[in-house]
Order: structure tokens, then sequence, then C-alpha cells
């Protein structure tokens, strides 16, 4: 019977009573109508008790269902009154044994009371990673491949900029000097300059790298790298535009190729170092053609090596180089005049991308030889708009660099080939 019909019957059995009572005259009530009223009386308090403990059971399972919706664990309670016997933990265990109440009876009287108890704890199997194996830490390191740093060579130019599509400049093609003591009187002599327009065509150089959308998503540390290394990628071109650009558009013309640069070839040093010796003589070359000092040298580390165990002791024969404490031309040595990869005091840069065999001696930095002429720096940027990108989830990340590189002063470079 549900708690309605319950309160229904309930509440009849109230009305039909109460309007009995009203009309009935209490003279003529006899033993039998005083028990029936009486068993009304038993009735409606049964039903009460009923109703009761049914509100008090609708109210708990809704308790019970409100806690499951929010995803809780709910813990049935018991209906019966009954102690059940549950699991305990070791504290519990301890607290009610009799070990326990015993030495904390007499323990202070009694130090060697023992405190012995069996714990009623459930045992549970030893959980372990088989089956169900740790969950995977992903790091964002990413160990790049080996690349040489294109830093190198173009920190060694100066850079300047401008605004348009091209760079000119006068270069002075006639120098007459007729300046000489002259008599009182006399006409001074007539001295000439000229000059001549050049212009260096501003170049581009770039290139785009795709990457799938889930890539930048899930692995927070990949767009920074990817920036990274695309920059890198684009320095590297450059470096070599710099160094051994063609002129052939849309290439820059290289240091190797621009028309006026000294040459020598390996052996036409009579000493007994040769490739130091050559070097030195490329040096000196330049000092006498450009009256510049050349500020770094450039060379495959091959080349380098073959410099470094030429080396000579102190009385200048030819040797490995390594018995001294400190070699004479590297480094800090007594030619050496600086501290770290250095020759005849000049910085040594390694170029991988030049071939062994042939090195570069030149004034590079002070912007008195060489600029680096920038319209545009390194501009990176990324859109899905390529090609059918935006349907496959792929964005691709560009990155372009617009410069021209106008030489001066060819005859402050010096190639030396046949190391």
């Amino acid at each position: 019977m549900d708690i309605k019909t319950m309160e229904a019957e309930l509440l009849e059995l109230r009305e039909n009573t109460l309007n009995e009572f009203k009309e009935v005259d209490p003279s003529s009530m006899d033993a039998q109508k005083l028990e029936e009223w009486g068993n009304r009386n038993e009735k409606m308090s049964e039903l009460v008790a009923k109703i009761k403990e049914a509100k008090k059971f609708e109210a708990e399972k809704s308790d019970m269902e409100t806690e499951l919706e929010k995803g809780k664990a709910v813990e049935p309670k018991a209906i019966h009154s009954e102690k059940v016997d549950e699991p305990t933990t070791l504290g519990d265990e301890l607290l009610n044994s009799k070990a326990y109440t015993s030495f904390m009876q007499d323990g202070q009287k009694n130090i060697t009371s023992e405190l012995k108890f069996n714990p009623r704890v459930e045992l549970k199997t030893t959980l372990t990673e088989t089956g169900y194996p740790p969950a995977v830490t992903r790091s964002d390191l990413v160990v790049p491949t080996a690349t040489r740093d294109p830093q190198t060579v173009l920190d060694l130019i100066d850079t300047i900029t401008t605004d348009t599509f091209q760079y000119k400049y006068l270069e002075e093609s006639t120098f007459t000097n007729n300046s000489d003591a002259t008599a009182e009187g006399s006409a001074l002599g007539e001295n000439a300059l000229a000059f001549t327009e050049k212009t260096e065509n501003i170049r581009k150089i770039g290139a785009f790298l795709p990457v799938t959308e889930e890539l930048l998503a899930d692995v927070s540390a990949v767009q920074g790298y990817l920036d990274s290394r695309l920059r890198t990628m684009v320095n590297l071109a450059v470096s070599d535009q710099i160094m051994a650009g063609s002129g052939v558009a849309p290439n820059l013309t290289g240091i190797l190729n621009v028309s006026g640069i000294n040459t020598f070839a390996y052996g036409s040093y009579s000493g007994a170092l040769k490739r130091i010796g050559q070097i030195y003589e490329a040096i000196t070359e330049i000092q006498k053609d450009s009256f510049l000092t050349p500020d770094a040298i450039i060379m495959h580390p091959s080349d380098w090596y073959q410099v470094v165990t030429e080396v000579a002791d102190t009385s200048g024969t030819s040797g490995a180089g390594f018995t001294q404490t400190q070699p004479l031309f590297i480094g800090a040595g007594q030619f050496g005049g600086a501290v770290g990869q250095s020759l005849w005091g000049l910085p040594v840069v390694l170029d991988t991308t030049r071939p062994a065999g042939t090195a570069v001696v030149g004034v590079f930095g002070g912007g008195q030889a060489i600029h680096i002429v920038a319209r545009q720096g390194m501009e990176i940027a990324m859109s899905d708009s390529h090609d059918a990108n935006f349907t496959k989830d792929i964005i691709v990340m560009k990155a372009t660099v617009r410069l021209g590189l106008p030489v001066y002063r060819p005859t402050a470079f010096c190639t030396i080939t046949g190391l």
C-alpha cells in the first residue's frame, strides 16, 4: 500500500469517527460501540506509524538518488538495528584491543606488559603495473639534428637597412692626387675624384614548413622549437649566399664571386710552414691593397686541423706543434695575440659549407669593405590557406628575409686555395 492510499484511508477513518462522535448521545453508548471506536483508534495509530515509516524511506531513497546523480558512492544504511561487523583500521583495532586496555591500566606500573593484538584488517591484493601500466609522461624536450651555427659568418658583418628594393651607393672610380710642394706664385696641382653609381639588388631568401594542427596543439613546446629551427634553416641559406652566391638572379653575389678579390694558391709561400705562412701573406696583401686590416679568417674545420698540426716550435722548425706549452701562432702565442680559436691574432670561423682546402681572409666588420643591407628582417608567418591545407588541418609556417650584399672594397678580401 502506497503513502497516498494510506493517507486517504486515515483521513476517511478520522472523518467518519468525528462525524459519529458529533451525532452520538454519550448516554446511549454501549460497550459494543466503545470497542468499535477503540479498534478504529488502533487502526489510525497503525496507519500513522506506517505513513511515517514510508515517508522516511522515501526521503532516504531520494537522498541516495541525488548522491548517485552527483557521482558519489553511497553506502546503504542498515535496515536492521543489529551491529554489523565491518573491517576496521589498525588504529581502531589497537585502541579496542585488550592488550592496549591492559597496558593503559597497568602499563605505568608494569613496564614489561606485552602489547600484542591481532588486527582484523581485510588484506587486499598487492597492486602492480602488470596489466595497468602507468601513464606515459611526454617531455617538452625536442632534440635537434646536428647543424652548424649559421650566426658566425653573419655576426662578422655589420647590417644597415633600406626601404626600397635596391640599394644604391657611390664608388670612387678616380683618384688623382697632384698634391705637392709649390713655390710662391706657382700654380697648385689639380687633383681629381670621380664616382660611379653602384646598385645592389635586394634578394629574398626563405622557405616554408608544413605542420599539422594536432602537433601544434598536443606538444606545447613544438611551436617555439619550429620557429627557432625555421629561422636557423633560413640563416644557413643566407650564410651560404653571403659566401658563395652566384650573382645570377635571384642569388646574391657572394664574397667568393665578387670581381677584384685577391687569390693565392697554396704552395706559393716559400717558407717551411706553408699554411700558416700563406695565411699571413694574404693578411699582408689585404693591408697593401685596401689599406685595411683584416679582422677574421674563415676556413673548413679540416683545414684548421692542418694548420694547428703544422705549428712550429720556438726554434722555428716544423713540428707537431703540441710539444710547446703555448704554440707561437695560435691563440695567445707569441705571434697570436688573441685568446681562443685564432691565428695571427685573428678569430678563426669554421664553416663546413666551404669546400675543404679553401680559406677566406678579409675585413668583414666595421662597414668599410662590406655591408648586409636589410630590407626586411626575418619574418615568420603562419596560415592554413595554402593549397588544400585548410581541409587537411595543416598549418604552414613561412620564414623570409630580404637583403642585399654590397662589397665596397673587393681587395679587402683574399682567398687561399689548395690548403
